[in-house]
């Protein structure tokens, strides 16, 4: 069966998550999209007959079924504000996917309704994301894996408590940008030493590309693995015995803490 699907807040997490419903044919019959910024619409694709335009929240979310809250934690209430004013608003299932905003909070706000909280991740515009989704008691069987699927659509999903949302944020929805890090931090390393810049950044992803699906495919663990490719006495050897002096790992740790430390606070924002 066919639903209407309602798009607040048309950034690029949300376009990521649209083109995974448009390339999987899932079941929906409208996307009504709104935004405060109508240069947001530009990157839709040309589906006019999918697509429906709303000039305000209210009226993006009047005929959905499921209705996905795209907006940043800062301007959740201004959202949320719209959305009380909509009399069938409990008869709709939200998914929020703010940092740090509770699916108790939102659904509060919206007199009980049925809120299934969901953490995305960047690699989702390739199809390729991680996306974390807390179980409900208050989502129906059917409701519950419609979600799932939307987001299976556009890569893997990790089904979890929602006690343990902002201490994953650190694990999976800010670590892209560690990974982009320590890419660069090679790339930088490579070019100090005089080499040209030719692929040399292309070499590099597929580095850490591969190693990952090695890892990932591999019965062994990542402690393993390091002591298959640092052998003793040899180049890698230095190379780990650098980062350990620089406290590679204990950072990590703490910017993981960081992003934990964050998520807390964006939940008491108001």
């Amino acid at each position: 069966m066919s639903c209407n699907f309602a798009v607040i807040g048309v950034g690029n997490m949300a376009k990521a998550i649209i083109s995974g419903i448009l390339k999987n044919n899932l079941p929906i019959e409208k996307i009504y999209l709104y935004d405060k910024l109508p240069i947001q619409y530009n990157d839709i694709p040309d589906h006019s007959d999918l697509f429906c335009i709303a000039d305000s929240v209210p009226n993006a979310v009047a005929e959905a079924d499921y209705v996905l809250l795209s907006v940043k934690p800062q301007n959740y209430e201004e959202v949320l504000q719209e959305l009380v004013l909509i009399p069938n608003r409990t008869e709709k299932v939200y998914i929020s996917i703010g940092a740090g905003i509770t699916s108790a909070s939102v659904s509060e706000r919206l007199g009980g309704a049925c809120v299934i909280r969901v953490l995305p991740n960047v690699p989702m515009f390739i199809g390729m994301g991680v996306s974390l989704i807390c179980e409900t008691s208050k989502a129906r069987p059917d409701d519950f894996a419609f979600v799932t699927s939307v987001f299976r659509s556009a890569g893997s999903t990790l089904i979890i408590d929602e006690c343990e949302m902002n201490r994953m944020i650190g694990v999976t929805s800010s670590s892209p940008a560690y990974v982009f890090q320590f890419i660069q931090s090679i790339y930088e390393g490579a070019l100090a030493q005089g080499l040209s810049d030719r692929d040399l950044l292309s070499a590099i992803c597929d580095v850490v590309i591969g190693s990952a699906q090695l890892l990932k495919q591999s019965n062994d663990t990542p402690k393993e693995l390091i002591s298959k490719v640092a052998s003793k006495g040899g180049t890698t050897e230095q190379a780990l015995q650098k980062l350990e002096e620089n406290h590679f790992n204990e950072t990590i740790c703490q910017a993981m803490l960081a992003c934990t430390c964050r998520a807390e606070e964006l939940g008491q924002i108001k």
